[in-house]
């Protein structure tokens, strides 16, 4: 089971790298949504995220019916969600099934993760040189 969870976390990250924005579940009254660590004791709570729309859209049942698929520009997650999510000692829960499992993550590896993607994509990046003709 954990290996299936760690290809979900890949795929988050791939397809966050790619697409430059992730979803989470929002209700205007409660917040985001987020549940209890499983695995993790330290963490004082699991905020779930997911890379596509439509996975965020199956967990909206029970407890999150009311709640709507929100985008989140990868900017701001960068920039005002991991930092604090690090702080206040909560994990992120990536790409999680309709039964709430998948990798507890803590907030920098997530952050460092997604660095790393980018830095490996930057670099599968070669610029070709320009052709000079012989005279």
């Amino acid at each position: 089971m954990k290996e299936q969870y760690l290809k979900r976390a890949e795929l988050f990250v791939e397809q966050v790298a790619a697409n430059n924005e992730l979803f989470g579940l929002f209700d205007e009254t409660l917040g985001w949504a987020n549940c209890h660590a499983h695995d993790n004791k330290d963490a004082t709570a699991v905020y779930l995220f997911w890379s596509d729309a439509a996975l965020a859209e199956k967990l909206k049942s029970e407890e999150w019916a009311n709640y709507k698929v929100e985008p989140i520009a990868l900017e701001v997650f960068f920039e005002s969600w991991l930092d604090g999510m690090q702080k206040q000692q909560v994990f992120a829960g990536v790409n999680w099934d309709e039964e709430l499992c998948g990798l507890e993550i803590e907030a920098m590896v997530l952050k460092n993760a997604l660095i790393e993607k980018f830095q490996v994509d930057d670099a599968d990046v070669e610029v070709e040189p320009e052709a000079t003709e012989a005279v």
